[in-house]
């Protein structure tokens, strides 16, 4: 183990790989900063628009909506139960990580006695496969399947609990979309098998849980175990077995909190460590990335609980200067209006409108609106 990281350098560490250098800015750029940032959680329609802005800004929405459109970059349901968007290639490492887990809470809220999990969920796949299906049509079509094969337990299951409804059309293996072209704003109602759409990968659990940790590393890390096991929605003896396999392909660190960080022995290159004023999307990865302990690395314990909404889970959009989370943001739109409005987070200096001038211009670029007016208010402490 080397020398203890300081705080600082951690920071710095991350935040190269968290804003690559990449010059283009067209769907090739898109994919190779999705390469770079790793899969990205986007419940939040627009959060995926707006992760590219903060860190690709000048990339336009029809440059996104054709990567999308076309299928380079993909949206579906995979580890932990939530939505995120990733390039092709980790979707399929996703969706092996999530099939155990998967199979567990299908089994648990479906309250299977004659079907086995694998036999649900290649049923699905099997219904999605020929075209686009809405949500409600995989549930109908699932709760008759079940009826003619299990008992009333799990037609019962399929018909009155929401999560059973979303574990169906939710499955790892189905890729989502919106019902037209209108990805920032418009939620992903319809599914179909990924193996349908592009030639997928299909790694064992096993080949998967390594390639995934490495990915974790190389777009967040350094980071602690509990950190990778929290992100990917596996118990620490995935990730113990992954990192034995690796062997000197990750390194261990001492962090400045005390515990032993993981990286990988050789780190991406090239991004920056300042990558000045950025406005970040709802569920940023330099939140997510981590679990609980590690979200301090760019905003305090407290600055943490002003900006997630433990309530329904959501982390609102912050804003990034110099490498430290100083604020959140929101759009209020009115008609065809659109104004930002920035709270700063308690004990950080208000930043003045001008400096907004760049950030805003990739947020219209990325999601195709005019801002019409920016306001910076103190926050309440």
């Amino acid at each position: 183990m080397t020398a203890k990281l300081t705080a600082e350098r951690l920071r710095t560490m991350t935040l190269r790989r968290q804003f690559p250098s990449i010059a283009s800015r067209g769907q090739g750029a898109v994919v190779r900063t999705y390469e770079r940032l790793g899969p990205v959680q986007t419940q939040v329609p627009r959060a995926a628009h707006l992760a590219l802005a903060s860190r690709l800004p000048g990339v336009t929405r029809d440059t996104i909506t054709g990567a999308f459109e076309s299928y380079q970059v993909v949206k579906a349901s995979n580890i932990r139960g939530t939505v995120h968007t990733s390039t092709q290639r980790q979707h399929a490492l996703l969706r092996a990580v999530a099939h155990r887990p998967r199979q567990l809470l299908l089994a648990n809220h479906l309250a299977l006695r004659e079907v086995t999990t694998e036999a649900v969920m290649k049923e699905i796949e099997r219904f999605a496969t020929d075209s686009w299906q809405p949500r409600a049509d995989i549930v109908a079509h699932m709760g008759a399947w079940l009826a003619a094969r299990d008992p009333v337990q799990s037609r019962e299951a399929v018909r009155r609990e929401t999560l059973s409804d979303s574990l169906l059309w939710g499955h790892p293996s189905l890729i989502r979309r919106p019902p037209d072209q209108r990805w920032e704003t418009r939620t992903d109602t319809l599914h179909r098998a990924a193996d349908a759409v592009f030639e997928a990968a299909r790694p064992t659990a096993t080949e998967a849980m390594g390639e995934v940790v490495l990915t974790h590393l190389n777009s967040y890390g350094p980071a602690t175990r509990r950190d990778i096991a929290w992100w990917a929605g596996v118990g620490l003896t995935p990730v113990d077995q992954a990192l034995k396999a690796l062997g000197e392909q990750v390194v261990r660190l001492l962090g400045p909190d005390g515990r032993t960080y993981l990286d990988v022995t050789e780190p991406p290159r090239g991004g920056t460590t300042d990558p000045g004023l950025r406005l970040l999307p709802e569920f940023d990865g330099l939140f997510l990335g981590y679990e609980g302990p590690g979200r301090t690395r760019f905003v305090d314990s407290a600055g943490v609980t002003r900006l997630w909404a433990k309530v329904n889970g959501l982390f609102a959009p912050s804003v990034l200067d110099d490498g430290r989370v100083v604020a959140s943001w929101k759009t209020i739109t009115k008609g065809r209006r659109h104004d930002i409005e920035v709270t700063m987070l308690p004990g950080c200096a208000r930043i003045t409108v001008d400096r907004f001038a760049a950030p805003v211009a990739a947020v219209e670029a990325a999601l195709g609106i005019a801002i019409t007016d920016v306001r910076v208010r103190h926050g309440i402490s």
